[in-house]
């Protein structure tokens, strides 16, 4: 069970043509995963999507309805703003984010292919592509699959992963060939992963340990942290002169992380779900691969030649930095108390490498039979594991579904003037959306939220809910609508199946 030495495979393929069949394999690659992750065009956004989408409608034209700017990475809503001056549309946007969680897998490809070789880069490509947690679908519990916010989505999460791939490609270039420049431009990508998703910090620490392989590695982590400088400073220096803090912005963003508590071991108990069965499968391939590596290790040393021992301890090398990486960030987010799978994103990369050196090993017998055996048993199946991604297609290419808040916001927009303020203490950011009227969010429950209502400042409309929006229609809301009856500042105005629009009145 050796690795196959890329050089002497394909000998009867020219080197030009083997090019050319890799790029047209890669450029393949991305048009799928791009049209798995663009199909479905909704214009039907909630919370963090929106939120993205009002600051980039401020970066665009100044409008501020509801904002959370000063807690919210800027590089997705510049993004998306720049969008905007060719296509004013949330179609534009979701292109954005199609394209940009498209390029991860090449990325991916493109490190992987120097760290483990060709073949394990291809199936870890692959994997990031199109496992149905990544192209967007996800078990319902019942048998069937549901669009998920993951790789079909206005988030940061998987954008934010491309560009810690597109790092991890730049700094193993800079490390195959040492130049300046090279960390340099590194650094500025690890600086504009941040800027995509402050939570990609614990990612930019790991790669950023890649730089005490260089020969001279005090140059080269000076030259990698004047290239992050240059990203993040700007952004820094105009937090400092917004918010007061060059940092003010990441200690709102960590205050604002919330939710219900999860255990330590949250994202374990779900690894399958996030990463499919042949992830595992592929881990614990790798697993045995090493050990047969080690129990043979005295045989193989006598037959191969100091090229191959030097490749295999070259690969060894770089096995256990990913198993470190994905270590240290699993570890991470296991740490905050409320979890969600999207956040352990950035664990995937390493993990999806390290089972593709171990799914490689059914294709890379000596034997033609048996590697024809394994190409068989392997092709079967990816298409079992991927084969639930059909289901992002049952909609057609745009989805007409439309929220309560839609209809709610639409029915606003028709009856009201611009100029009303509307009150909210739930989904705020989507009817500062869809309606393009300012929102004031108010305290979510408790006695914050009465001392609000009784001393708000102006009139208009106050967005009251019936029940939980979670899900659970048991679960009563904040504040009771008897409470809003009772009160004289509040008169009832519309009603929708789980929300009532009130007039309030400051007299």
């Amino acid at each position: 069970m050796t690795q196959a030495d890329p050089n002497t495979t394909n000998s009867w393929m020219s080197g030009r043509q083997r090019v050319r069949l890799e790029i047209a394999g890669v450029a393949l690659l991305a048009a799928a995963a791009f049209v798995v992750r663009f199909w479905g065009l909704s214009k039907m956004h909630f919370w963090d999507e929106n939120v993205y989408l009002l600051n980039a409608e401020y970066i665009f034209c100044g409008k501020a309805g509801y904002l959370e700017i000063d807690s919210r990475p800027p590089l997705l809503s510049i993004l998306f703003a720049g969008a905007f001056r060719f296509w004013h549309s949330d179609y534009a946007a979701a292109a954005v984010t199609a394209l940009l969680n498209a390029l991860g897998p090449v990325f991916l490809y493109l490190a992987g292919r120097k760290v483990t070789g060709k073949t394990p880069a291809a199936l870890a490509a692959l994997l990031l592509a199109f496992c149905p947690f990544f192209a967007g679908v996800f078990p319902d519990g019942s048998g069937g699959f549901v669009s998920n916010y993951t790789g079909h989505s206005l988030l940061t999460d998987c954008p934010a992963l491309s560009l810690i791939l597109f790092s991890f490609w730049l700094l193993v270039r800079a490390i195959e060939k040492q130049t300046d420049l090279r960390f340099a431009c590194a650094g500025f990508s690890l600086a504009m992963a941040v800027l995509m998703r402050f939570g990609s910090l614990s990612s930019i620490a790991m790669l950023s340990l890649l730089v005490l392989v260089a020969n001279r590695r005090v140059r080269a982590a000076l030259a990698c942290a004047a290239g992050f400088a240059l990203g993040m400073g700007p952004y820094l220096c105009w937090s400092r002169l917004r918010y007061g803090g060059f940092l003010e912005t990441f200690r709102n963003g960590w205050s604002n992380l919330g939710g219900p508590t999860e255990s330590f071991f949250y994202y374990l108990k779900n690894s399958a779900a996030m990463l499919s069965w042949l992830t595992i499968a592929g881990l614990a391939a790798w697993v045995i691969r090493r050990a047969w590596d080690s129990w043979g290790a005295g045989k193989q040393r006598d037959r191969a030649t100091a090229a191959e021992r030097l490749l295999r301890e070259h690969r060894r090398r770089w096995e256990g930095f990913l198993w470190l990486w994905a270590l240290a960030v699993m570890l991470f987010f296991s740490s905050l108390s409320h979890k969600e799978l999207r956040y352990a994103i950035p664990v995937a990369p390493p993990l999806f490498l390290l089972a593709g050196v171990g799914l490689a090993t059914l294709v890379e017998s000596r034997r033609a039979a048996i590697r024809t055996a394994g190409g068989i048993v392997l092709a079967s199946a990816m298409v079992y594991t991927f084969w639930p991604v059909h289901h992002r297609f049952d909609t057609g290419f745009i989805d007409p579904s439309v929220s309560e808040e839609m209809t709610v916001s639409d029915f606003l927009k028709h009856n009201l003037p611009p100029t009303t303020i509307l009150y909210a203490n739930q989904n705020y950011p989507d009817f500062a959306y869809y309606t393009g009227m300012t929102v004031e969010a108010l305290p979510e429950s408790g006695d914050p939220l009465y001392d609000s209502l009784k001393q708000l400042p102006d009139d208009g409309i106050l967005i009251a809910y019936k029940v939980s929006d979670d899900g659970d229609n048991s679960v009563p809301v904040e504040p009771p609508l008897d409470w809003l009856d009772s009160n004289s500042h509040f008169r009832r105005f519309r009603e929708f199946p789980s929300l009532v629009l009130y007039k309030y009145h400051a007299f």
